[in-house]
């Protein structure tokens, strides 16, 4: 019986399940409460009956005074009879100072002596001056004795005999309305009780229902959830806070970012600081409850997760890329061997001829020779150094020094083509330790990009600038533009849009970025220009990145 209890409730909602369990709890507690009720009543209407029986008594008693005096039977008949009309009362009787029967309801026990065994206890209640309830032969019947006295004198005693059965009727004739109000209540409570625990069912599950949906989708592989908060509270609304530089300001979920300016104290990571949050007014007014809480600590999951997915992807990628490089490294540096010798060869043979042999044909054609060798020396040499690159050397540098050098190497050519070369540098930028030449070489190479893509009366902007602890290098340019196709290509090894390039200058611009420990991004619009934008660490000494 109970496994098929419990195997029915295994198979019921939650919902289901609360509502049955308040459901259950109102009925046991307003049985318990009528129960209770009727029960007291029942005592007190006992009790009450009980007292009601004595004082009838004692008046059936004060009644009998004067008849017993004058000796006046029919009075005395009269009495008893109009007491035992009394709820509960089944006979009443008044007996003379002897014990003798003068007055019964029973009109056949006159005279007699029906107590002659209670002659002690009736001079007990004599003495006693009261009325007392005492048991009978008949375990259904009770009897209520008082002495009838006037002054000192004991005339005779009142008895009254009340049947239980008689009482119990009685009692329960009086409860009968109270149990159907009781039942009325009792139904009424019950009714709301379960229009109640089906709404706060709801309240409860509704949010755990939302939570197992978005875990539903997560199971399918979607990670891309969230299960929505409507409770979320600003902490600069909550707090009064006015501290604007802080990054969760005009943000929600402030325990979601990191280095909050929180009580004056720049607080750490994110995951580090959550078990402080978790502890704040701002934290527990927007989770409410427990539930509230798991469907945050839920949201946090899987925000956490998708960050390790990714970061996981871009290692992947990156590994990859670095595995490509690699062969591509090797394969560049055997060809480049390969080829570097005929080169030199080649032109050796090209001098010796324009030395020894004159003519104007073939000293043209010895130009065109020499050129273009010279031209595929140069692509080899560049195999070469993006093969084997030279070891980054972090020493303290000026980078706005860097930056006006490298833009003095390329300013004729961009006058010689009309084209406008700006340099904005921030005074704030501190000396701090990276590799001069190897950034010198990054600039220039972004720079004569931005050459090749502009045209007569464009413009190149390069400027530094410092975020928090981050250098800052924009070349920006209004050229030609590139498509997102091109974009997501430029920096793979080899990849070039000239004509005459080798495809390896953004390509090292890239590794040499990331042998800082910094970043690199390009955003451009096709036919408005293109912007690279470089963020490095500032590091002021002169210990190597790890």
């Amino acid at each position: 019986m109970f496994r098929g209890i419990k195997s029915i409730l295994r198979k019921l909602s939650l919902a289901q399940k609360f509502s049955a369990a308040v459901i259950l709890l109102i009925f046991l507690i307003m049985l318990i409460v009528n129960i209770f009720i009727v029960t007291s009543q029942k005592n007190l209407l006992s009790k009450e009956l009980s007292k009601t029986h004595l004082v009838l008594t004692s008046s059936l008693a004060k009644d009998a005074v004067e008849p017993l005096i004058i000796k006046d039977p029919l009075r005395l008949d009269e009495i008893v009879r109009l007491t035992v009309q009394s709820p509960g009362c089944i006979y009443a009787a008044i007996l003379d100072s002897k014990g003798i029967v003068v007055a019964h309801t029973d009109r056949r026990l006159l005279g007699m002596m029906l107590y002659d065994n209670k002659k002690d206890h009736f001079q007990l209640i004599a003495n006693a001056g009261e009325t007392k309830l005492v048991d009978t032969s008949n375990p259904d019947i009770k009897e209520a004795i008082i002495a009838i006295n006037v002054g000192y004198e004991v005339l005779g005693f009142a008895i009254a005999g009340f049947s239980k059965v008689n009482i119990d009727m009685v009692i329960k004739d009086n409860l009968k309305g109270l149990k159907n109000q009781l039942l009325l209540i009792s139904s009424f409570v019950i009714l709301i009780g379960v229009w109640g625990s089906f709404g706060l069912a709801r309240l409860l599950t509704t949010p755990m229902k939302k939570l197992k949906d978005k875990m539903e989708l997560v199971q399918t592989g979607n990670l891309d959830v969230e299960v929505p908060n409507d409770y979320i509270v600003n902490c600069w609304d909550m707090l009064g806070c006015d501290e604007k530089t802080c990054p969760a300001y005009g943000k929600k979920k402030c325990w979601n970012i990191s280095a909050t300016k929180c009580k004056g104290e720049i607080q750490n990571d994110v995951y580090i600081k959550i078990h402080d949050c978790k502890k704040c007014v701002v934290y527990k007014e927007s989770c409410g409850d427990e539930i509230g809480e798991l469907i945050e600590v839920f949201n946090q999951m899987i925000k956490r997760l998708n960050e390790s997915i990714k970061k996981i992807e871009e290692t992947n990628i990156e590994k990859a890329q670095l595995e490509k490089l690699s062969a591509l490294g090797e394969m560049s540096m055997t060809v480049a061997h390969e080829i570097k010798n005929p080169l030199n060869a080649i032109l050796g043979a090209v001098s010796y001829l324009q030395n020894n042999f004159k003519g104007a044909v073939l000293k043209e054609f010895l130009y065109i020779i020499e050129i273009e060798s010279q031209r595929l020396n140069n692509i080899v040499t560049s195999f070469l150094k993006f093969s084997k690159p030279p070891p980054i050397e972090f020493e303290i540098n000026d980078l706005n020094k860097i930056v006006r050098d490298t833009v003095e190497l390329v300013r004729q050519d961009a006058t010689e083509n009309n084209i406008e070369v700006t340099v904005s540098l921030s005074n704030e930028l501190p000396k701090f330790s990276f590799d001069g030449m190897q950034l010198k070489q990054v600039i220039l190479n972004l720079i004569v990009n931005s050459l090749d893509a502009t045209k007569q009366g464009d413009t190149i902007k390069i400027s530094t600038k410092v975020k928090n602890s981050d250098a800052i290098i924009e070349v920006k340019d209004t050229g030609i533009g590139m498509s997102e196709e091109i974009i997501s290509d430029i920096f793979k090894p080899f990849f070039t849009t000239k004509t005459r390039g080798s495809g390896l200058g953004l390509a090292c611009v890239e590794r040499i970025i990331r042998a800082h420990n910094g970043n690199i991004t390009v955003h451009s619009n096709p036919g408005k220009g293109t912007e690279f934008k470089i963020i490095l660490p500032i590091i002021k000494n002169n210990d190597k990145l790890n």
